[in-house]
């Protein structure tokens, strides 16, 4: 006759509760990010507008260059930000720290997301007369 270990002995361990920690915090650092890159294209793209209104300044690209990248960037950090929220809510499986900051991040970018299509529209807006 063998002797048969209980029941508990074949069971996987539990994982610890930080599933979708690593996607939380990063989209909550993408959510804080994504309206400081917006905010900073805006003096950018009104520096392009100035630089195109001088007669002096021909043909200098450089600032709407600069206010073009910086506007994608809000844009793709903004991106960023709502795939790992998302990822972290849903990855998480229950309440825990991942599912936590992924909410968080999740509804910093709620509120930052009209501000941030605000500040892009205004970039592309103001190089639209010249």
């Amino acid at each position: 006759m063998s002797y048969q270990p209980p029941i508990e002995y074949y069971q996987q361990p539990q994982r610890s509760g930080n599933r979708g920690l690593g996607a939380g915090i990063t989209s909550i650092v993408a959510a804080v990010l994504s309206p400081i890159a917006a905010v900073v294209s805006i003096p950018l793209g009104i520096a392009a507008v100035a630089s195109a209104m001088s007669r002096y300044n021909e043909g200098n690209d450089a600032w709407w260059l600069g206010a073009l990248v910086l506007a994608g960037t809000a844009v793709l950090l903004a991106i960023v930000a709502v795939v790992c929220g998302l990822i972290a809510v849903f990855r998480a499986g229950r309440m825990n720290a991942g599912r936590i900051t992924g909410i968080i991040g999740l509804s910093i970018m709620a509120v930052n997301i009209f501000g941030i299509v605000f500040m892009v529209f205004l970039v592309l807006g103001s190089g639209q007369g010249f």
